[in-house]
């Protein structure tokens, strides 16, 4: 396998989604080739396009063209959670959305958001490594609803979107004004890029208020979670990784408890936050090296390793063999299949 992963929790809402339509989530996993264990979220990582093709399955067995665009609107703050410490630094909405950039590209392998300030105008472009879903209607659904959100989540909706524009066609008009609806500004499709635009004023507003009920949004997100602590934990380290933070500190921080409040809730459980953060780095490194899109240097690095020899030390602690052992049983048995 060589396409990059994305974190299952992209697909938070995707289940009840389906069965509000009459859907069954199992039967849409296997049909595009996802294992069982994805489907019951023992898993932290999908590959990116098998997310998109989901969606499209989706959207045409559920007759719901619009799965992508409602998925991305009712995902709540946490993917934004490891980043509370760092964005409760900037000063205006440019930090911030550097910040947040930065960190979607590394969460997100392949996946490429560049901003270019103009002007009066901002344009934030994206872009993925994969030719084959780069038209896909609900890859740029997603995509454009996702960062709209983060831009609401950032401005409020008293800033308002200047303009979307889409790569892929679109004729039927009551489509093309049902997306300018959900967006609130005008649409055009057949275009060069899939981007939007902003006015560029809103850069250098203060954002100190919004930030603050980001943070709200967050607690509130994790306060409504039927998962217990040890779930919630497992899902922010595996977010927080890719932010470069591996310390209960940082993780205590953007779950709102204090390092010992964390630790205590942990030992209720007979667990600590060092067992967790191994068992996640541990299933997360397994999916990584099966999947030779990347190098052992670069799942040391997602895992918030220093380098690749205090990883290799971690996993053979972890299961008795060395990752480059791994990688090789990975590249023969890829080659006995061709």
């Amino acid at each position: 396998m060589n396409t990059p992963y994305i974190n299952t929790s992209f697909l938070s809402g995707f289940s009840a989604i389906v069965l509000a339509k009459g859907g069954t989530p199992s039967k849409l996993y296997e049909s595009v080739g996802l294992d069982k264990e994805i489907f019951i979220e023992e898993s932290l990582l999908i590959p990116f396009d098998k997310f998109i093709y989901l969606l499209e399955a989706a959207a045409n067995q559920l007759d719901f063209p619009d799965i992508a665009m409602q998925l991305a609107r009712q995902q709540d703050m946490m993917i934004l959670a490891p980043l509370s410490s760092l964005l409760n630094r900037c000063n205006n909405v440019f930090e911030a959305l550097e910040v947040i950039l930065k960190y979607l590209k590394i969460l997100v392998s392949g996946y490429r958001v560049d901003i270019q300030v103009q002007q009066e105008c901002l344009t934030i472009t994206f872009d993925v490594e994969l030719p084959h879903i780069q038209e896909s209607v609900q890859y740029q659904d997603y995509a454009m609803a996702s960062a709209v959100a983060i831009l609401q989540g950032l401005l409020g909706k008293s800033h308002p979107i200047r303009a979307c524009y889409f790569l892929r066609s679109e004729r039927n008009q009551n489509r093309i004004s049902e997306y300018s609806r959900y967006y609130g500004c005008p649409v055009a499709f057949n275009c060069r890029t899939l981007s939007l635009t902003v006015d560029s004023s809103v850069l250098h507003q203060d954002i100190g208020n919004l930030i603050r009920q980001i943070n709200a949004k967050i607690n509130s997100a994790l306060s409504s979670y039927n998962e217990g602590i040890i779930d919630q934990v497992t899902k922010v380290i595996s977010f927080s990784l890719a932010n470069g933070s591996s310390n209960i500190k940082d993780i205590a921080t953007a779950m709102n408890y204090s390092q010992r409040t964390l630790q205590r809730k942990l030992s209720e459980r007979n667990t600590s936050y060092r067992a967790l953060l191994d068992s996640v780095r541990f299933n997360m490194a397994n999916q990584y090296l099966k999947n030779t899109y990347y190098r052992l240097t670069d799942i040391a690095a997602l895992l918030c390793y220093n380098n690749l020899s205090s990883f290799s030390r971690s996993y053979h602690r972890w299961s008795g063999v060395y990752p480059t052992e791994v990688r090789k049983r990975v590249y023969s048995a890829n080659i006995e299949k061709q």
